[in-house]
This record gives C-alpha cells, sequence and structure tokens, in this order.
C-alpha cells in the first residue's frame, strides 16, 4: 500500500468511511446503520483496549496496527527496550 502524501491523509480516509458507510446504510435501513455503527465503535474499543491491557505479545501488535492507521513510522530496535 502505497504512503499516503500527509500524516493525516490515511486517518482522514478512515474517517471519511467509518463515517460515510453507516450514513448511506441509514437511507436503506436504520437499524442496520446502527447495527454497523456500533460493529465499528466495538473493533476500535478492542483495538485500544488489547494495546492497553492485552498481553506484552498482543499490546504489541495493536500498538502496531495503531502506528501502522496513523501513517507513523515503527521505532527501531534500539527504542524497543
Amino acid at each position: 500500500m502505497p504512503r499516503s502524501t500527509s500524516r493525516r491523509g490515511r486517518a482522514d480516509a478512515l474517517v471519511t468511511a467509518a463515517a460515510t458507510a453507516p450514513a448511506a446504510v441509514w437511507v436503506v435501513h436504520p437499524v442496520l446503520s446502527a447495527v454497523i455503527a456500533g460493529v465499528g465503535a466495538a473493533a476500535g474499543l478492542v483495538v485500544v483496549l488489547t494495546a492497553l491491557f492485552g498481553s506484552d505479545r498482543f499490546s504489541e501488535r495493536a500498538f502496531r496496527l495503531l502506528r501502522r492507521l496513523a501513517d507513523r513510522p515503527e521505532p527501531s530496535k534500539r527504542d524497543r527496550g
């Protein structure tokens, strides 16, 4: 996947997609839209809680996922401790 030209590009695209999908589905069926929004929020909450309270292995993977979504580089091996 090519890197975006700005640091906020990927985050803006994710937020737009996360807000647009339930809004578009709302036209078809309001309950389905609420379910889709709830599943997205629950998935985000699981990633954050795993990063904060998970085992070392899962926490490291969750933080790597969050860094990737924020379009930030991986820290060097020296910085990991």
